[in-house]
């Protein structure tokens, strides 16, 4: 039978409602339980009067008696109508279509079959479904389909629906792991006129109110969080939204959910130490253990991670030493006799960066801290002392993606805006991902920085992790799709 049939059906299920009196939609659902009590507080509830709201999603039965189970936000429970008790609202059940939304009022019972049930004894019409919800549903096959209409995925597939309540569950734990250890949760802009703070290309838009263009933001708010820094707080972290106009893999998506923090007076060696506790105990506290399992590999994130150099790394997996290769023009002509892809208009730093990527991230799979960053490949960062071509950075990955990044932060604006000018000689010659500079940024830094530490968490990134997901979007609630047509 076609789904216009079924619509038909409904359609005329819907007329006899309204010719019987009924309002198919009105403004408001009451209960006193969740489905789910039924069941797992049976004994508490036996005969006891019982009121239930959801949809239902089976109805079955004949002549005077019909069973059908609706479900809330809790799971499942099965109401028992029977004719005698119910008289004339009885024969209006034939209305009710599998998707529609029902109040029940009735007693707690146990069938002759033995299941948890209510006798009901009134119910109430709350929403008409127009449209047949799929009839065998385990995931649908089509992946399209489940992220086109995530609705009906979360509605009828639980572990998707799980997933979403795990990343929920994670972004408790930081922020209330945060605010006990005394960071300040902080809220900053997401339009900005210049789009700093990292390496990425923006997405831009225009202000009609100001006739002026103006970017969303490509971090979670790093320059303001140190601007507040400047300003008399001392530690502060935001979780929010960031967005950057570049591709769409199992590991990014053009919009994405970060935790960023800035600690004064600490160095990336701090953050180490921090991240070190931090990160197995929510691994714990979500999975009841240090190890998980993904994609049928076991992960250990009890402490003490791996710390490995970035020049190492690349030594080893890559089988370059970058350190041989000082210039731009130097590292591209190797690279080119390697066969690998380069980016004319990208600088040293982000050929590094591209080749690292490629050759060496992806072998990174139990928890490793990565130090000892070029300073070419994070413009950010302050640089070691005893090697000046390092910057303090370090990157916490897993299974190849990076799952933090933090670093020892610049606060010398005489560096900083050095570091800048170079960023804008990249982006004119065209490298979209060049940093832009921001000078309020630099003049903020000249009344006076004190050190700080700052990390960026990648929420969604962990997430899929966590919850075994093979890509991103398993865990974006909706992701962005291209139009059908």
């Amino acid at each position: 039978m076609s789904e216009d049939i079924f619509i038909q059906q409904r359609k005329e299920n819907l007329k006899k409602l309204i010719e019987a009196g009924i309002d198919p939609y009105p403004a408001k659902g009451e209960r006193t339980h969740l489905c789910a009590q039924v069941k797992d507080e049976f004994k508490k509830l036996d005969s006891k009067k019982v009121q239930l709201v959801g949809r239902v999603m089976t109805k079955r039965g004949h002549g005077k008696i019909l069973f059908a189970n609706i479900q809330d936000v809790s799971g499942q429970a099965q109401g028992f109508f029977r004719f005698d008790n119910l008289k004339s609202n009885y024969d209006l059940l034939k209305y009710v279509d599998i998707g529609d939304f029902i109040q029940i009022i009735g007693k707690v019972f146990k069938t002759k079959a033995g299941e948890e049930s209510v006798e009901v004894t009134d119910w109430k019409f709350l929403s008409k479904a127009m449209k047949p919800l799929p009839e065998k549903w385990h995931g649908l096959k089509d992946v399209e389909t489940r992220y086109r209409k995530r609705y009906l995925d979360f509605l009828t597939n639980e572990e998707s629906k799980n997933k979403i309540i795990t990343k929920s569950k994670i972004i408790d734990f930081i922020r209330d792991y945060l605010k006990k250890d005394g960071f300040q949760e902080v809220f900053t802009p997401y339009l900005e006129l210049t789009p700093s703070g990292a390496a990425a290309k923006p997405f831009k838009t225009h202000l009609n109110a100001y006739n002026m263009d103006m970017y969303m933001r490509i971090c979670i708010g790093e320059l303001w969080q140190k601007m507040m820094i400047v300003g008399g707080f001392e530690k502060t972290f935001e979780i929010g939204q960031a967005f950057r106009n570049e591709g769409v893999d199992k590991a990014h998506n053009p919009e994405f959910l970060m935790c960023e923090f800035y600690w004064a007076y600490a160095d990336y060696k701090d953050l180490m130490k921090f991240l070190e506790k931090m990160i197995p105990t929510l691994v714990k506290e979500i999975s009841g253990s240090y190890e998980i399992t993904y994609q049928e590999k076991k992960i250990n994130f009890k402490p003490p991670f791996t710390v490995v150099t970035f020049r190492d790394v690349m030594k080893k997996y890559a089988k370059i030493d970058i350190d041989k290769y000082p210039t731009r023009e130097e590292f591209a002509k190797e690279l080119e006799k390697r066969k690998f892809k380069v980016d004319p208009k990208a600088g040293r730093g982000k050929l590094i960066d591209d080749y690292y990527k490629e050759e060496a991230r992806p072998k990174l799979i139990q928890p490793t801290f990565l130090i000892d960053h070029p300073i070419d490949v994070s413009p950010l960062a302050k640089r070691k002392v005893d090697e000046n071509d390092k910057v303090q950075q370090v990157q916490l990955l897993v299974w190849g993606e990076e799952l933090c990044k933090g670093y020892s932060e610049l606060n010398n604006p005489g560096d900083q805006k050095e570091r800048f000018i170079e960023q804008k000689k990249l982006l004119s010659k065209g490298d979209e991902e060049a940093m832009r500079a921001d000078e309020k940024f630099v003049e903020a830094m000249e009344y006076g920085m004190p050190p700080i530490a700052g990390n960026g968490i990648g929420i969604e990134r962990l997430a899929t992790i966590l919850t075994d997901s093979a890509v991103m979007r398993e865990i974006i609630t909706f992701p962005i799709m291209k139009p059908e047509k």
